[in-house]
């Protein structure tokens, strides 16, 4: 499939204008699509949403049939087959992900999270492309999920701000919150930067990956204006570095605020880029456009492409363990989980070791299904009056149930299970 470049191809607008987001308009973009994979695609699009940009169409490579050796096309091109399949970690519509109810502060809304003492996060609606391995799947791909923005929230969430002076930083994330046009992005810098407290303003964004057109002079003007402070580049494949990722970083120097801190966030996806080398040459080519290595983040469980893009933890540590060794400490990323009470940072370290029972013996694992179970039950082996374990001292490698997981002391000295 060759894609006209049309003469509106660096506006953002026509871009977004021109998006796929329907199965009628695969089907006339792809004639030679086989039926069962477009009925397939029908049948999909009534419960979960797509959408994909003519920019990024052109970089997954797709023939008249849809079809793609390009490693990108499975994340963004719709295929329920492999999407929908089932497993521990297939998609629940009912759980969320690193979101818990007492950290919604705005009643009745998801869009305002406080987990971190010092910082809340600003959950916008909507994206400018829609990635299967989403980990707002809850938010921005499932037809029938109830969060959705109200015009109300943002007031309400500023003045709970405003009451709370403990609150030093503001992460918008999303969906993408620069599919909001300028002006409503500037009214809300203006509303933030009218609190003395908030210290730092942080934009997390797709839109390098999926529109760099996006980033405007006029929209880094508004950021210089009111110095928000980082960019959270998201990003998964070195190929995405095109000239257009080029342009848009370079646009931050010639508009006099390349000063703006830029962290990349990358997660780790088996088939895509679950590879030392791959990993390797991305962390390296955004050391060159002066975006760092900030998080690869491990898979969440229960997304829509869980079971296809999905990892054990420990690979990860298996595949930047080596870039640790070979190359600047600048560009390394830190390898985490997002899990509910917070990230955690995943240690290189694996090791057998022991523990005495009576160390372990009031300790309980806040598990997946809610319910706490004792410590030691996730043990390896017993012998006497000590219990053996696999990992560290402070995050273990076990099961649960007969699913593989690992249990973690998070931030708040809380142990807690994640699925591995």
């Amino acid at each position: 499939m060759k894609l006209m470049i049309d003469e509106h191809w660096q506006d953002y607008k026509w871009q977004l204008a021109n998006s796929i987001k329907t199965p009628e308009q695969i089907r006339d973009l792809f004639p030679a699509i086989p039926p069962t994979k477009l009925a397939a695609i029908r049948q999909y699009a009534t419960q979960y949403r797509f959408r994909l940009t003519p920019y990024l169409l052109r970089c997954l490579d797709l023939d008249d049939r849809a079809n793609s050796q390009n490693p990108l096309a499975e994340l963004f091109f719709p295929s329920p087959e492999k999407l929908l399949m089932e497993g521990a970690a297939a998609y629940k519509s009912e759980v969320m992900n690193w979101e818990m109810p007492e950290e919604l502060v705005v009643e009745g809304s998801s869009a305002f999270q406080w987990k971190y003492s010092d910082r809340i996060l600003y959950r916008a609606t909507g994206c400018m492309s829609i990635c299967s391995y989403c980990f707002e799947a809850h938010r921005a791909i499932d037809r029938q999920s109830p969060k959705h923005g109200r015009k109300t929230d943002w007031g309400r969430g500023i003045d709970f701000i405003k009451a709370h002076p403990e609150i030093r930083e503001f992460v918008f994330s999303g969906g993408d919150p620069l599919l909001a046009p300028d002006g409503v992005l500037e009214q809300q810098l203006a509303d933030l930067r009218s609190i003395p407290h908030i210290e730092t303003i942080r934009f997390n964004s797709a839109t390098l990956m999926h529109c760099p057109m996006r980033i405007t002079n006029e929209l880094i003007e508004i950021f210089k204006r009111y110095e928000v402070t980082e960019l959270g580049v998201h990003i998964v494949h070195p190929c995405q570095i095109t000239p257009e990722f080029s342009d848009a970083i370079r646009k931050f120097d010639e508009c006099g605020y390349g000063s703006i801190v830029k962290l990349a966030q990358i997660p780790l996806l088996c088939g895509v880029n679950d590879s030392t080398e791959v990993l390797r040459k991305l962390l390296c080519e955004l050391e060159q456009h002066r975006v760092k290595g900030y998080y690869l983040l491990h898979g969440l469980p229960w997304t829509l492409g869980a079971m296809k893009f999905r990892t054990n933890v420990y690979r990860g540590v298996e595949l930047i363990r080596p870039l640790y060794r070979t190359m600047s400490h600048v560009a390394w990323p830190e390898y985490v989980i997002a899990a509910r009470g917070g990230k955690a940072i995943v240690p290189l370290e694996r090791n057998d070791f022991w523990l005495p029972q009576t160390f372990v013996a009031d300790k309980k694992v806040w598990a997946i299904d809610g319910t706490y179970q004792p410590l030691g039950g996730f043990a390896l082996e017993e012998n006497g009056s000590f219990l053996r374990f696999s990992g560290t001292p402070e995050f273990i490698y076990s099961s649960y149930h007969g699913k593989p997981v690992v249990v973690f002391l998070n931030w708040k000295g809380v142990w807690e299970m994640y699925l591995d």
